[in-house]
């Protein structure tokens, strides 16, 4: 029998392991954009954006509908195997259908993208969406059975193959020229999605004893229409995000090249801001997204049993793990930027160094804007309130898509940050008013949001002491970092932020509830 666990344990086990994962991918990164400079990283991620947009369109909500159907089943006592197996058939039919189809418009794709070289790298990548759509599919059958270690283990292998492999086929490659690395680089994204594959499929072979049945039987049908039917939604919210990075790929090069710049430097704008200054700021959005993936069932069984204290008092915990999270690493990252790029990527040129911290310290505030986002949306859609998320997500887009175009005139490469702000900040507030017209405004969760700018605002102002006192740029990071942490935690125990015992399942958590106690000395006697 899988063993339950609570929202905060399951949260706590994807986010550490989806941390390592996280660290692995920027051991990959950091010397990928180092071994193909700013340019190359921009080949890389123009074809990446592509390949996230496919992935959207193959596996879309679907893993999300197993998730929470499973859950639900599960919560009412029926068998819930049907649901893996028809959200396998229709997976790898949709993937194979997909990647002939980019195959052959691959080129097509490129040269709309306002670089041409890149068309051949559609084709390395074809792989990678047959094997991550099976291992989607059984990512979420593990979730909704709320078994998280799958999963996280799983993202973990998929890392530690693309940083081996990745790297160790970009750099045989290179002496090919740029482009030969960077179809290296994708091919190993291939090898680690299929060595994920395999675990997850080997690790339900262990658990069931059996391989899964792919023939569809009579009883699937009604199945399948329930996996269909919520996964369509699903499916539409998932798309927007790729979608908007797709627009990205497409207007930021095109734009650039449009206001004078060549193909080259176009190239190099746009992979110094997706490839360098997005993957620092999407690090710590990591350990908010493995909340919102625990959150689903959770928050779907709940819904079942009409348990709406156990939603309310869910959620309220999720929403202020997000800000804990997000609005420290936010800030850490403004006033570290230029350090971070320094010590990251010291392959850069000095002026792309500077472009590039001068772009982070516009993008960090994404990061906060992003784990909210993600998580009042997998609220909403664990209440069933999809559309409203699809409709929020929608109207931030148009509204980032006109500020990205106005302001790439103007700004240049900088629109690009202020545009992805944008996005955040617009879908975040709509998310919240959803949200907040569907429950209510929760009056201590709000108090409780507000210590925690507080807390961060003493945080920050630590941190810039040792910025502008330390010389050293590297020991600033580490001491100022550790420092402004410790201080910053200890705020969050002074104002009380976590009642006692609401992070139950996470390790440390009796001792966190026993040094809170301690410096809310005033307590000790209710």
């Amino acid at each position: 029998m899988t063993k339950q666990r609570t929202l905060a344990g399951s949260a706590l086990i994807l986010a550490v392991f989806a941390l390592i994962a996280k660290v692995l991918s920027a051991f990959y990164r950091i010397p990928l954009t180092n071994l193909l400079g700013a340019e190359g990283m921009g080949m890389y991620q123009l074809v990446f954006s592509i390949y996230a947009l496919v992935l959207a369109l193959t596996t879309g909500g679907i893993p999300l509908a197993v998730s929470r159907l499973v859950a639900e089943r599960k919560a009412t006592g029926k068998d819930a195997r049907g649901i893996l197996r028809g959200a396998l058939i229709m997976v790898t039919a949709a993937s194979v259908i997909i990647s002939v189809l980019l195959i052959f418009t691959g080129r097509f794709i490129a040269a709309l993208q306002g670089n041409a070289g890149v068309g051949f790298g559609y084709t390395v990548i074809t792989p990678a969406v047959i094997f991550v759509g099976m291992l989607s599919m059984f990512r979420g059958w593990f979730q909704g059975n709320a078994d998280v270690m799958p999963t996280a283990i799983s993202q973990v292998i998929e890392q530690a193959f693309k940083l081996a492999f990745g790297l160790l086929l970009a750099k045989l490659f290179l002496p090919r020229g740029v482009i030969y690395a960077v179809y290296g680089a994708l091919l190993g994204v291939g090898i680690s999605e299929l060595a994920a594959f395999i675990y997850v499929l080997f690790t339900y072979v262990f658990r069931q004893k059996k391989l899964p049945e792919i023939a569809a039987s009579e009883a699937d049908k009604p199945l399948s229409k329930d996996i269909v039917k919520i996964a369509l939604v699903f499916a539409i919210a998932g798309f927007i995000s790729p979608f908007s990075q797709f627009i990205d790929g497409l207007v930021i090069v095109n734009l650039i090249k449009a206001t004078g710049g060549s193909t080259a430097y176009a190239t190099s704008m746009y992979g110094l801001f997706s490839g360098t200054v997005m993957s620092v700021v999407n690090m710590p959005v990591v350990l908010t997204i493995s909340l919102s993936v625990a959150l689903m069932p959770v928050v779907s069984s709940s819904r079942v049993s009409r348990n709406l204290e156990g939603i309310i008092a869910k959620s309220a915990t999720s929403i202020k793990l997000a800000y804990v999270v997000g609005l420290p690493a936010a800030l850490l990252i403004f006033v570290f930027s230029p350090t971070i790029i320094g010590v990251l990527y010291p392959a850069l040129s000095a002026a792309q160094a500077a472009t590039s911290a001068s772009l982070l310290r516009i993008s960090c505030f994404t990061v906060l804007f992003s784990a909210e986002r993600e998580i009042y949306g997998s609220l909403l859609m664990a209440l069933d309130k999809t559309n409203a998320v699809i409709r929020n997500n929608l109207i931030a887009v148009f509204l980032k898509t006109a500020v990205l175009v106005l302001s790439l005139l103007y700004l240049g490469i900088f629109g690009a940050a202020w545009a992805t702000l944008t996005f955040g900040a617009v879908a975040t507030l709509l998310n919240v008013l959803t949200f907040n017209k569907l429950l209510g405004k929760n009056v201590k969760l709000v108090k409780n949001v507000s210590t925690i700018m507080v807390g961060s605002v003493i945080m920050t102002l630590v941190a810039l002491i040792f910025y502008f006192a330390v010389p050293n740029g590297l020991v600033a990071l580490i001491a100022g970092g550790l420092t402004s942490a410790a201080v910053y935690l200890f705020c969050l125990m002074l104002f009380g932020v976590f009642d006692e015992g609401e992070l139950a399942g996470v390790p440390l958590s009796r001792f966190f509830d026993k040094l809170t106690l301690k410096i809310r000395f005033w307590e000790r006697d209710r």
